[in-house]
Order: C-alpha cells, then sequence, then structure tokens
C-alpha cells in the first residue's frame, strides 16, 4: 500500500512539475521555507510542494472610502464598517484594468485565481437566500467565504493632478499593493510606490508593477511554503451555549473533563501539536495559533470545514455532545456547544 501510495504522489509530483513552465528556472515553491527542509522534502507531501495559493485582487478600504463606498455605522453600540462593492465598481473604472492586469502576471507563473468582480456576480444570486434563512454578514467576509483565495491582494491608489501650469496632463499617482493572509488577515508582503508622473493612472502603475511584482511573488512564495511545512493558521473558540445541561469543567463519560478533551483533540489534530490557549472558564474555551494540516495523509485539501466537522463527530461519538458550527472567518472555528 505504501508503494502504491508514493506511485501515486510522484506522478502527482511529475504532472505538477511538467505544467510550471513559467519561469523556467528549476525552482519549486516549497524551496523558500524555513525549518527542516530536508524532512519535508523527503516526505510524502513532497509530491505536491508545487501547489500555489489561490490568490484574489480586492480593493483596499481606503480606496472603497476614496469612491464612498465605504462608511461605519453602529449597532447597538458596536462599530461595523460597511463595504458596498457594487457602488465601487460603478464608480472606478481602473481597478477592473488593474486587477486583470495583476491576475494576468500571476496566471503566467501558475497560479489559481479568484475574480473579483465574478464572485461578487455568485454572492448578488444569494442573496435572497441569504436573506430568507435571516443570515447577515460583513460583505468582505461573504466575498472571502464564497471565494475561498489562500491569499487577498488589496489594491489601494489615488491621484492628483500636477500644479505645474506646464504640465497639467500629467498626474501624480501612488499605489500600496499588500498581500494578506486570508485565513488570519496578517500581512505577508507590500509593494508601495509615491507620487510616480503620468497622465494615465491605470498605465502608470501597471508599468511599475512590472518591476515590482516578481519581488512580491516571491515572498508570497515563502509564506505558502511555511504553511505547506508548519500549517494553516487558524484561531479555535468552543462556547456553551446558554440552555446547555453542559459545564466545560464537568467529567465526561471519558474520566477528564469536557476542557482536557478539547485540549488533547486540538493538540492532536494540528501540526506539531502548534496552539496557544488564551481563555479557559466554565463556558468558554479559547485557542489562538492553532496549526491544522493545509493537506490530508492522501495528499487532498484540508480546511476549517474538514476540522470542524471531525471536531462535531466526535463530539458525538465519542462524549454523546450536539453542537452547531457558527464559524464566519475563513481562519476561525466557533463550536457552540448544546448539550448531552
Amino acid at each position: 500500500m505504501k508503494i502504491k501510495k508514493n506511485t501515486i504522489f510522484a506522478a502527482i509530483a511529475f504532472m505538477m512539475l511538467c505544467s510550471c513552465g513559467g519561469n523556467g528556472d528549476g525552482k519549486s515553491l516549497a524551496e523558500g521555507a524555513s525549518g527542516d527542509m530536508e524532512a519535508y522534502e523527503g516526505g510524502d507531501v513532497n509530491a505536491i510542494e508545487q501547489a500555489r495559493p489561490q490568490i484574489m485582487v480586492i480593493p483596499a478600504d481606503q480606496t472603497l472610502k476614496n469612491f464612498s463606498a465605504l462608511k461605519e455605522t453602529t449597532v447597538d453600540g458596536k462599530n461595523f464598517i460597511v463595504r458596498d462593492y457594487k457602488k465601487y465598481l460603478l464608480a472606478d473604472d481602473s481597478f477592473p484594468r488593474l486587477a486583470s492586469f495583476i491576475q494576468d502576471a500571476f496566471n503566467n507563473q501558475n497560479y489559481p485565481l479568484t475574480d473579483f468582480e465574478q464572485t461578487l456576480k455568485q454572492l448578488e444570486t444569494q442573496a435572497a437566500t441569504d436573506l430568507a434563512d435571516g443570515l447577515r454578514q460583513d460583505a468582505k467576509t461573504q466575498l472571502l467565504q464564497t471565494a475561498q483565495p489562500d491569499i487577498i491582494l488589496e489594491m489601494n491608489y489615488y491621484k492628483s493632478s500636477s500644479l505645474t501650469s506646464h504640465d497639467y496632463k500629467n498626474k501624480n499617482v501612488s499605489y500600496t499593493l499588500t498581500a494578506l493572509d486570508a485565513y488570519t488577515n496578517k500581512s505577508i508582503a507590500t509593494v508601495t510606490t509615491s507620487n510616480i508622473k503620468g497622465e494615465s493612472t491605470t498605465e502608470t502603475i501597471q508599468n511599475d508593477l512590472k518591476e515590482k511584482l516578481p519581488s512580491l511573488m516571491n515572498d508570497i512564495q515563502k509564506y505558502f511554503s511555511d504553511i505547506l511545512t508548519r500549517g494553516r493558521e487558524v484561531t479555535v473558540r468552543i462556547v456553551v451555549d446558554g440552555e446547555s445541561n453542559v459545564n466545560l469543567q464537568d467529567q465526561s463519560i471519558e474520566g477528564d473533563t469536557y476542557s482536557d478533551w478539547f485540549m488533547d483533540f486540538i493538540k492532536a489534530k494540528s501540526v506539531k501539536g502548534a496552539c496557544k490557549m488564551q481563555r479557559n472558564s466554565n463556558n468558554e474555551l479559547y485557542f489562538v495559533n492553532v496549526r491544522i494540516p493545509l493537506l490530508q495523509d492522501d495528499g487532498t485539501q484540508y480546511g476549517v470545514y474538514d476540522f470542524t466537522r471531525e471536531l462535531q463527530k466526535n463530539l458525538r461519538k465519542n462524549l454523546g455532545l450536539q453542537s452547531t458550527n457558527n464559524s464566519q472567518g475563513l481562519g476561525e472555528v466557533i463550536l457552540t456547544v448544546k448539550g448531552i
């Protein structure tokens, strides 16, 4: 069985290597990862080291605000940001061209892409169903949940006309392109340039990006290689329903407290037991820096949904506990324990 498994992985790796003729330098995506790469490359996961992170280009909040497509509102004393992506796209004709240019550059290097505009159209078809189900989510949360990107590239740019009378056609263009981990919102790398002169905002930014995108790609490559090695970082929050007959400090049928059972499960399912507990009370457990594997033993994708599903299944099977999945963001697990 082991021989068959290795043969399958080798075949997958060969096909991926043959299809990655983008840069022709023979470098793999795993090459930039830190740590014990000999052990990593000697394992089965080496067969899929050419896997690319999925990319999506979206407008940054500041750009939305510049086009009056972002506002803040207060509900029950809490501040929320409301993003109107549809209004923004109708007002700005430069972003679609900039996003297309960036996507083409990543596509040439065989990165999988998710298109911002197409995802918005998909969300519009879901809107009626969501309202009927009583779902209320932030537009960005909906966008990321639907597209499921690994990395988001946030584009922020602004322009101002030159004050020099004889150079009135030229504009001063500034922009920032930030690569963020879609699961943690952590900044990976940034490309930024200020006060470039040019007649066309779009062409001016594109010409500057031609030189700077390769470096950005290298930073993304290194970051994603580390995820392949160390696992994807998520948060896990276990809360007890207000009407539940369970206390997390109660003893389970297996002998340990429910809290201890959750701790053992999370450590066992995270990469090398990587996790950090921040809160442990009668009604809540909260873990940060939980590293879940990106791939299962058979090489298929493994994510937050798979982790949560496995957690719920084991709760029912081993402890007889019912639970609901209340997760919203890509990188968070929120599980509500209903009771026995």
